[in-house]
């Protein structure tokens, strides 16, 4: 039943300035976002694969303590019933919390690999 998708890569990086340069300029990664506001953050993207970066930064909501492990990626893969991958997820105790509205219009729940990895499901809020 999965129906998992790829959407991105979230990165909160020790040195936003490196990471920037290293997507775009090592890599050549098209810049499709940027925001130099408070916190910086930035898509870039390279056929179908996205990265998303962002400075340290308050939230609102509890998604600094739920979807950061420190500098390593955490993994958003997009659903069409959160609820429903939950519950799948949920079963194996892998699941770190129940869905939760975020801040930046999804609904979303967090795993943990056996590596100590995150991933990320999520689903769009209506607006």
């Amino acid at each position: 039943m999965a129906g998992d998708r790829f959407d991105h890569v979230f990165i909160q990086p020790g040195a936003y300035d490196a990471s920037l340069g290293f997507y775009r300029d090592v890599l050549g990664w098209r810049v499709a976002f940027h925001d130099d506001g408070v916190p910086r953050i930035a898509c870039l993207v390279s056929d179908g694969m996205q990265v998303v970066i962002a400075e340290d930064h308050p939230a609102s909501d509890s998604s600094k303590s739920h979807g950061i492990n420190g500098t390593r990626p955490t993994i958003h893969l997009a659903v069409d019933d959160v609820e429903a991958r939950y519950r799948e997820v949920a079963s194996s105790g892998c699941a770190l919390f129940a869905p939760e509205d975020t801040h930046w219009g999804t609904r979303w729940f967090v795993a943990r690999d056996p590596d100590g990895n995150l991933v990320a499901f999520e689903q769009r809020r209506s607006p």
